[in-house]
């Protein structure tokens, strides 16, 4: 089973994004998987959960996998051509749903040169095990979760047929980074 985890961390542990995916994964069964969701991000297509249950049985050596998006940076995984200064979510869907059909079971391998950012990190708890969680801290969590992957031996994949929106900073808000 995939659980969708939109992560949060209580005033009392900071902005420590690293204990809320520890914490959560110790909540889920030893065969499940964790989808990691950011909190200003949504998956444009209406069967997704079903298109990663399909990605999980097409690419058993995968790691981690994340989506493509429309605001990172990390370039292989935006979405060219992409107005992202466009926040009207019919166009972000009719983008989400032509990725879908032109790419559904595609992927791109991610390296070590670029690493991954989260947006979606999709993940199981017997890879998790296996890496050791993650790092404690807010930046750079995700980055540490695709360089454990990859020391490990396992593969690393940007889902070419899976688009997020991704709000990440619009309106020029930094104050997560300032504190």
């Amino acid at each position: 089973m995939i659980h969708t985890y939109i992560p949060y961390c209580p005033k009392e542990q900071g902005q420590d994004l690293g204990w809320a995916y520890n914490n959560f994964m110790k909540l889920l069964g030893d065969d499940d998987w964790a989808c990691f969701l950011d909190h200003d991000a949504m998956f444009t297509t209406k069967d997704w959960y079903h298109q990663l249950e399909e990605m999980i049985l097409t690419y058993p050596d995968a790691g981690v996998f994340t989506a493509k998006t429309n605001r990172i940076g990390n370039r292989p995984q935006l979405v060219r051509n992409v107005n992202m200064n466009n926040h009207n979510m019919f166009y972000h869907r009719k983008i989400g749903k032509k990725l879908q059909e032109d790419n559904r079971l595609s992927v791109t391998p991610s390296e070590a040169s670029h690493p991954l950012s989260g947006v979606v990190i999709l993940i199981s708890k017997k890879v998790w095990n296996d890496i050791d969680g993650c790092k404690s801290g807010f930046l750079s969590v995700d980055n540490d979760i695709h360089k454990r992957c990859l020391d490990k031996g396992y593969k690393a994949y940007i889902m070419d047929g899976i688009y997020t929106y991704h709000w990440y900073r619009a309106d020029g808000d930094l104050s997560h980074i300032e504190k």
